[in-house]
């Protein structure tokens, strides 16, 4: 079980290093996730050519660096008009080390399509050292035809020290003095548990007059939580 970032970090440097070609990552930020992939690929090298897709916008390039791949992949296509299944067919015209992130991927990979096309780029993919990564909710489970193809990475939660930077910084934004430790520390208690997002928005909405409001922001914490179905806070 991936219990840090750090653990979370070395899997996917190292699905990337032996050349795993299909892996899901469930997040419960997919917007945090695909920074982080994109500042692990940074690591001592150019950034490979990684391009993005979800319903409303299509086919994307991430950076300025990937607009000319995006360009290629596409011919005389236009991005918006790619489809779920269109996507993956494009994925197959991706060069050698490049990276598609499929948003949303739990919401399609049980359409036979979406599947099929799925376990069609494993073994082209394995080749090339290109990488599909299913962006996915925290839970999600694959479809048995996928079940043995696909490296599932869940992206942890973050740590404590992580959400004590997230207050500071928070109080920085809001041009506040440096919380004392005791403030930080009962922050942070009230924050564990939730994604680096819906943190950092708790925790920015319970500032009140120039405070942190403690019980308001364990309440913003409970409405979070409870979103998920079968989870409630006692």
């Amino acid at each position: 079980m991936i219990r840090s970032m750090e653990e979370f970090t070395s899997a996917f440097q190292a699905a990337r290093c032996v050349s795993t070609p299909l892996v899901a990552i469930r997040t419960a930020d997919p917007a945090s996730t695909t920074h982080f992939i994109i500042e692990t690929l940074k690591q001592g090298r150019e950034l490979p050519p990684l391009l993005s897709w979800d319903i409303v916008r299509g086919l994307y390039a991430i950076g300025r660096d990937s607009s000319d791949e995006l360009t290629r992949v596409l011919g005389e296509r236009q991005a918006v008009t790619i489809g779920p299944v269109d996507a993956l067919l494009l994925a197959q015209q991706l060069c050698e080390d490049g990276l598609l992130l499929y948003s949303n991927a739990h919401r399609f990979w049980n359409d036979p399509g979406v599947m099929q096309g799925i376990w069609d780029l494993r073994d082209s993919f394995k080749a090339t050292g290109r990488m599909l990564v299913l962006l996915a909710s925290p839970g999600a489970t694959l479809p048995q035809e996928l079940g043995q193809d696909v490296l599932i990475l869940d992206e942890p939660l973050p740590s404590t020290s992580h959400l004590e930077q997230i207050v500071r910084e928070t109080f920085n934004a809001a041009n506040l003095d440096e919380p004392e430790h005791p403030v930080i520390v009962k922050a942070v208690d009230a924050l564990i548990g939730l994604a680096a997002f819906p943190a950092e928005q708790a925790l920015a909405i319970s500032l009140v007059k120039r405070q942190l409001d403690t019980e308001d922001l364990w309440e913003r914490k409970r409405q979070i939580i409870e979103q998920t179905q079968g989870l409630s806070v006692w």
